[in-house]
């Protein structure tokens, strides 16, 4: 192997990583003066997250996934061009191997470049994958890099494929190259347009399977009634859009009108939930109003909770069809609002989300326009509080 290896590539490996470290120092450096503004105390946010992520039970309360986890999220969001990333490296490394002829030191050079860009994705992947918490977010920082090592992957088989034709057919290799480039392109784009395809029908099967929480959000935005409840006294000046499980769907604040907040009715999920900043925000002097609780083992704190009687919008995944010989089950927040005693609630909106358990998973993964009589839907809905 270091046979394969040209004098001045370690050294230049090296000073990559050093300038590396370097710029990561001094950026990290003007983050915990930041930092230091707002909290009034040195953190890293880096130090922290490090910490948290090696030390047992912490992250593991939002659940702990297989490997194959990553695997199934990598095929469905990047399909063959998760494959074709991941193997860049090995190729990379077969290639310089194989490698000869009068122009060896110039397409070592080139190898090791593209080496040294591919390094960092799976520096990542030996960081993520061991963990027992598993997101697919957690994958979203190398996505790019997958792209570059698929581009990389299918111009290195190409570009030997097309050597070897040249030598079966004893042409000079350098004969007219602009026409194997235009080749290659055409090859190249025969290639990716399966993989193009079916991202483009994952992509509509998302938009019509599940984003009804945007949807919903956005109807709540443009459609509430933000002047206080009857029922509330003159003194309130918030509404509240109280949820239970659906918590973690809720898209960000942005999507709420003035005077409307996120609010939380008690559900079977067991661990912390967010809360919202005060009006100074990550400044040291919010922590003599933060009202809330926070704990670093993410375990639940009662005070996030309000009681149906508070809100005055609640949104909830409602079953609306069953199977034969099922039970439907009633949503948390429904029972809750069938023990006000308060007001009454109304249904304002409603839009589909796929139901999962009933859905064939093809339909699931992909949007076909055929066979939509196996699709099922549930309804994302929204109640308004009717005094």
């Amino acid at each position: 192997f270091s046979s394969i290896i040209q004098p001045g590539v370690l050294f230049r490996i090296a000073s990559l990583l050093g300038r590396t470290a370097l710029h990561a120092i001094f950026i990290q450096f003007i983050v915990m003066v930041i930092d230091y503004q707002h909290y009034g105390q040195i953190v890293s946010p880096i130090l922290n997250i490090f910490i948290y992520n090696t030390k047992g039970g912490g992250d593991e309360l939002y659940g702990v996934e297989p490997t194959s986890y990553y695997v199934k999220n990598l095929l469905l969001n990047l399909n063959l061009v998760a494959l074709w990333g991941l193997i860049s490296l090995p190729i990379l490394l077969l290639r310089l191997a194989i490698s000869g002829g009068e122009e060896r030191a110039r397409t070592n050079r080139m190898l090791w470049k593209k080496i040294t860009i591919l390094l960092p994705m799976y520096i990542w992947l030996a960081i993520v994958v061991p963990r027992p918490h598993k997101e697919e977010r957690f994958l979203f920082p190398i996505y790019p890099m997958l792209c570059v090592g698929a581009a990389i992957t299918i111009d290195e088989v190409l570009s030997e494929v097309l050597r070897l034709v040249d030598t079966w057919m004893q042409r000079t290799p350098n004969n007219a190259v602009a026409g194997k480039m235009r080749l290659k392109l055409i090859l190249g784009m025969i290639i990716l347009l399966p993989s193009a395809l079916v991202s483009m029908s994952r992509a509509a099967a998302l938009t019509a399977n599940y984003a009804s929480p945007l949807a919903m959000y956005e109807h709540l935005f443009y459609n509430v009634d933000v002047a206080p409840s009857s029922n509330s006294g003159a003194s309130q000046t918030k509404k509240y859009v109280c949820t239970g499980g659906e918590w973690y769907r809720f898209p960000s604040s942005f999507h709420l009108p003035p005077n409307v907040e996120l609010a939380f009715l008690k559900s079977s999920f067991s661990g912390q939930l967010p809360q919202p900043f005060t009006i100074h925000g990550s400044k040291e002097k919010s922590l003599a109003i933060q009202q809330g609780k926070f704990n670093d083992d993410n375990k639940e704190e009662m005070d996030r909770y309000l009681t149906i009687e508070q809100c005055s919008y609640v949104v909830e995944l409602i079953d609306t069809a069953k199977m034969d010989g099922e039970e439907l089950r009633v949503p948390e927040c429904i029972e809750y609002m069938n023990s006000d005693k308060t007001g009454q609630w109304k249904e304002v909106a409603s839009y589909n989300f796929l139901d999962i358990d009933k859905t064939s998973a093809l339909h699931r993964i992909l949007y076909l326009p055929w066979g939509r009589e196996k699709v099922f839907y549930k309804g994302y809905a929204m109640f308004e509080r009717v005094d």
